[in-house]
């Protein structure tokens, strides 16, 4: 049932995403071009209005990201606390495929829409300074040259893998945890007959504050650093990866609360009416 839930998740988000991004795919068509105009036109008219289509381009992006997100958690409202709750509660599913469908769907376009702003932006750079896409590759280093590189530094390559998963790592988690923070803060505001709304934002507030005065504890990370000597690389990055560690274990108990009390909510206390 997780399969059909997540189709559903993506036909309902999908056409909505996809004029997003086809929005910002023109902007940067126009955007490159205006900037183009503007060296070869004298016009204080075009060059104002060339001036306006670049502001859009980068409004765009943002407009872009903060749209993505506000989809993404209204998404999970009208499902699942709106009028279409009625109706998705009565599926045979448990509340736990209702908000792993929600999870994924939120971070499959969290990461699109973050390619496709560093995508366009790039693209943009690459052709107003006239870059040689062909050179530019040409004179990336090889997998070899690399491993010189790294071995030169005092490093190996599996060290800097293992560095770049764990960051990889804990931005999904950074990620699905904002999520469940709203999904458990409108979940706990919904238990209530009355001001729900008002409600869900007291228990978001709530919520932010608990975690920061708890997140106060990982202060403790700075120790790390300062009980060595970190002007090598040897000793260096094993403190940034303890760091990141301790980081990424707040960040999965963080999230790990917020889904029990979501799913809990959703199950056993959930107010409809």
């Amino acid at each position: 049932m997780l399969i059909k839930l997540l189709k559903h998740e993506f036909r309902a988000t999908g056409r909505i995403m996809l004029l997003i991004y086809a929005a910002v795919a023109a902007l940067t068509v126009l955007a490159n071009v205006s900037i183009r105009l503007m060296d070869v036109t004298n016009s204080t008219v075009l060059h104002i209005l060339f001036g306006l289509i670049i502001g859009c381009f980068f409004m765009g992006i943002a407009a872009a990201a903060a749209i993505t997100a506000v989809l993404m958690i209204g998404r999970f409202y009208r499902s699942l606390l709106g009028g279409q709750g009625y109706l998705m509660h009565t599926l045979p599913v448990t509340v736990h495929h209702h908000i792993w469908s929600k999870l994924l769907v939120s971070l499959v376009w969290f990461a699109a829409t973050f390619l496709l702003t560093w995508l366009v932006i790039l693209i943009t750079v690459l052709i107003q300074s006239g870059t040689d896409l062909g050179a530019l590759f040409a004179e990336l280093p090889s997998w070899s040259e690399l491993q010189r590189m790294l071995a030169a530094a005092g490093l190996r390559a599996s060290t800097v893998t293992a560095l770049a998963f764990e960051i990889f790592a804990l931005v999904i988690v950074c990620c699905l945890v904002t999520c469940l923070h709203f999904y458990a803060a409108m979940t706990l505001g919904h238990m209530f007959s009355r001001s729900r709304v008002l409600l869900s934002v007291v228990f978001f507030i709530a919520i932010s504050v608990l975690f920061s005065i708890l997140g106060t504890g990982l202060g403790r990370v700075t120790d790390v650093f300062a009980s060595q000597d970190l002007t090598t690389s040897a000793a260096f990055y094993p403190a940034l990866r303890r760091a990141l560690g301790i980081v990424l274990g707040f960040q999965l108990f963080h999230g790990a609360v917020l889904y029990i009390a979501t799913a809990l909510g959703l199950k056993r206390g959930l107010n409809l009416a």
